[in-house]
This record gives structure tokens, sequence and C-alpha cells, in this order.
């Protein structure tokens, strides 16, 4: 009984540590967003639909506004499911200003698989980061 125990701890541990690895990728994609957002020469030539408005734009962002903002989500968060990963920029790109900061929000929902585990976390993990342009 204490090696299945130690056997559930250390699978709990393995993915408590993976969780804040994934904490740390969102962090960085939601900078790596802001900052392509703010280097991005797309223009406002319409009323465009951004790909992280759309359900399944994100992980193919052709035709839609921001699509730079959503392959550099995609390119920093590695392996993650598209599905998972809601994004959101401020100002949007018809109300962007040539020097305005903008700030971008990628939040992850990582199902957990560790049954120790999701017993003091619940059945997901949720990772947020914020990231702004200068």
């Amino acid at each position: 009984m204490v090696v299945a125990f130690l056997f559930a701890a250390g699978v709990m541990g393995v993915q408590f540590f993976g969780l804040g690895l994934t904490a740390a990728k969102v962090s960085h994609a939601a900078q790596e967003a802001a900052y392509v957002a703010g280097g991005s020469l797309e223009a406002a030539t319409g009323p465009q639909t951004p790909c992280w408005s759309i359900s399944g734009g994100l992980a193919h962002p052709q035709g839609y506004a921001d699509a730079a903002v959503c392959h550099a989500v995609l390119e920093n968060l590695g392996d993650a499911n598209p599905d998972l990963v809601s994004v959101s920029v401020s100002p949007t790109l018809l109300n962007r200003g040539k020097h305005a900061p903008i700030h971008v929000t990628v939040s992850y929902r990582q199902p957990i698989s560790s049954p120790l585990l999701r017993l003091f976390m619940g059945e997901t993990f949720t990772a947020s980061g914020d990231g702004w342009s200068q």
C-alpha cells in the first residue's frame, strides 16, 4: 500500500511540475503575442473578425484579422490543444492607434489526469498570462 501511495504521489508531482511549465509557457505566449501585435503592420481596412474570437480560428487564422497574434500564441504554447486556449486582445484592431499599448490575455484550460491531484485541484487547471506591448 505504501508503494502504491508513493507511485501516486510521484505521478502527482510530475503532473504538478508540468502544470507549472504550462503556466510559464502561457505567460510567455501572452507576452510574445503582445509584442507581435504591437509590431504588426496589419491595417484596419474594414470590419474584420479576429482569428482568436472564432471557434477554430486560433488553429487556422488565415483570412481573419490578427493572424500574426494567433500564430505567435500557438508557436509559444508548443503542443497545446488550440481548442483549450482562449485569447483576448484589446484594443481591437479597428481601435488601435499608432503608438497605443496593446494588452493580450492568454488562458489555457488543461485537464488534470492524476486522480490524486484532481482531488486537490479539480478537473482542470487554468493557466492565464497577460502581456503588454510598449
